[in-house]
């Protein structure tokens, strides 16, 4: 019995994981409950910025990626709308919810005071009248501080939480204040801690921007987790593993049993409140896990509000946009184009006249750019599907394109400008007709000219009328290929070039990137920057930007455009957000430079 016994507690623990973490040194609750993440790099590139930026400016750099900004930046459609209607908008949609929040608290304290009425009344009936009375005072005293509460509110929006931005040129952006860091209560108690949901890295960057936890983004959960109770989110930020490389250590599913788990010290991202159980979390596809109602960054959200009246964007992400300075009439290249922000900044800008081309080698993004452009009701953009190192036709493959003009319907457009547009007309295969299944006929000459469907057609057009068209043949869902634009053929130029993404926040984790992964990004915008020098016209604009604080992704490609190609020339930005670039040279160990 003995040995069965075992033998089932052991197949129970290979089952069921927990977390087991060494519990040899407790901490104090209010160094481990709170938000001071460490972001930790790769020790060559720290030693890399610390060279380029300087060893203390590095450190506030690193310390402010961790935080999410202290604003919600939002662009308004200005064809559609003004920053002064979207403005008295989002107050009246901000203070609706600040009153609901106030009245859900209101409610929930009248219900306890009254449970308690209740109870009192039950046990001590003899002094019913006199706790009667009590309580309604209490009662009155709390509804009185949630009124104060909401006053308060009131008045804080009416002092401005919403703002223009005050950049030249720029009034078209409205800035919305956030708050934080805010130091939350989790109702620690000794040996009793709180029950705990532990998310993703990424799940708990959205957070802090303002998103709630969704079930794809739990990793593990505290046992005997119900619907409805209030738990502590903190993080699963990578740790370095036994093969040299960084894992999460936590294996979705994991049931948290040990109070003490020193990964997730200081990595407390709020509270909220369940909205699955435990199996639930863990058997849903989808879906909110954890209704964030105590956040330690307050970040409005604005998902699904005012659609195609604003969107929201970062601000350098507007002031690209905005440095290219689109006119009217003109026909501008967004190189990578999706998800389709800076494409929209771009027609809006252009008052929706002229053309902009919006390539991305990826399928689906090229849907989200159509998707965004539709619902901001822009006309002026063109999308295809193009690998932007591929973005310059070659041209035997442009002398060939125009012998098959004949057979594969192609049609060339000119304009004032000394350029050839290039559109292939597949009308015929994107019209799809799902009332008429597309069939193979076969003659049987021998049969006395008999005509028959193979059973394999029959067989696909039974699975195509049970499972509705393709992507490829619904309606909106097909993308047009490119083969490339002939050079010269642009007035402006947009490379936000894929990059290492290092000045994204917030960040919690940046040890991923080494010397060398940066090097293969820096290779990589070069050849994209050279297609794109081919691409505008002479005395056009090229726009080059990235995301990240990486000086070989930035500075070291301006250095390498002026010295590869004499007849560019740096211009000066405007708006101006920001401050001057660096200078200077950077040897690494084994000789390379920039």
């Amino acid at each position: 019995m003995r040995k069965a016994r075992d033998l089932v507690r052991g197949l129970q623990r290979k089952s069921f994981p927990t977390a087991r973490i060494s519990t040899s040194a407790p901490m104090d609750p209010a160094d481990r409950y709170c938000y001071n993440p460490v972001l930790r790099w790769n020790p060559q590139v720290e030693a890399y910025f610390s060279k380029a930026y300087g060893p203390r400016q590095f450190n506030r750099i690193s310390q402010a990626l961790t935080h999410p900004s202290c604003y919600s930046c939002i662009r308004v459609n200005t064809l559609k709308s003004t920053s002064d209607a979207v403005i008295e908008k989002l107050l009246a949609i901000i203070q609706e919810r600040e009153i609901d929040n106030v009245v859900d608290g209101m409610h929930a304290s009248e219900s306890n005071a009254g449970a308690k009425f209740d109870m009192e009344g039950n046990l001590q009936s003899s002094l019913g009248e006199c706790n009667n009375h009590l309580n309604l005072d209490e009662q009155k005293k709390v509804a009185v501080e949630n009124f104060e509460q909401l006053n308060s509110q009131k008045k804080s929006l009416e002092t401005g939480p919403i703002s223009k931005c005050q950049l030249p040129g720029l009034d078209y952006v409205v800035f919305v204040r956030g708050s934080g860091p805010h130091t939350i209560e989790y109702g620690y108690e000794i040996d009793r801690p709180p029950k705990e949901v532990i998310v993703s890295r990424k799940c708990a960057e959205a957070v802090l921007r303002g998103a709630q936890v969704y079930v794809p983004g739990v990793l593990a959960c505290s046992s005997h987790v119900e619907k409805g109770d209030v738990v502590a989110v903190s993080v699963a930020v990578e740790q370095p593993g036994t093969d040299g490389g960084w894992v999460v250590g936590i294996t979705r599913g994991t049931v948290l049993q040990d109070p003490y788990h020193f990964e997730r010290n200081a990595l407390y991202i709020g509270r909220g409140v369940t909205m699955l159980s435990r199996a639930g979390i863990f058997r849903a596809s989808g879906g909110i896990a954890v209704d964030m109602n105590t956040r330690v960054f307050k970040l409005p959200s604005f998902h699904d509000v005012l659609e195609g009246e604003i969107f929201l964007q970062n601000l350098p992400s507007i002031v690209t946009a905005h440095a290219l300075d689109p006119q009217q009439g003109e026909r501008i290249l967004d190189m990578c184009a999706a998800p389709g922000g800076k494409t929209t900044a771009i027609a809006i800008l252009m008052k929706d006249k002229g053309e902009v081309v919006a390539v991305d080698r990826s399928h689906n993004k090229v849907m989200d750019i159509q998707k965004l452009a539709a619902e901001m009701g822009l006309h002026c953009i063109t999308t295809y599907k193009l690998d932007a190192l591929k973005a310059v036709c070659r041209s035997n493959e442009f002398n060939d394109m125009i012998s098959r003009k004949d057979t594969e319907d192609v049609t060339l457009q000119s304009s004032d400008s000394p350029r050839v547009q290039m559109e292939k007309n597949a009308c015929s295969t994107e019209a799809f007709n799902t009332d008429f299944t597309c069939q193979e006929i076969v003659t049987n000459r021998e049969g006395n000219q008999r005509t028959y469907t193979s059973k394999a057609d029959i067989r696909k057009n039974i699975r195509r009328m049970r499972n509705g068209p393709g992507r490829n043949q619904g309606i909106g869902g097909r993308v047009e290929k490119s083969k490339g634009f002939s050079p010269n053929s642009f007035d402006r130029v947009l490379l936000d070039a894929p990059c290492s993404a290092l000045g994204l926040r917030p960040r919690l984790f940046a040890s991923e990137e080494t010397t060398e992964s940066l090097r293969n990004h820096a290779k990589y915008q070069r050849r994209m920057f050279d297609q794109a020098v081919q691409l505008v016209r002479p005395g056009g604009v090229i726009v080059y930007s990235t995301c990240t604080i990486n000086p070989g992704e930035n500075e070291a490609l301006v250095r390498y455009a002026l010295d590869s190609y004499k007849f560019l020339s740096l211009a000066s930005q405007h708006p101006r957000a920001g401050g001057p670039g660096l200078v200077g040279c950077f040897q690494f160990s084994d000789g390379y430079s920039e």
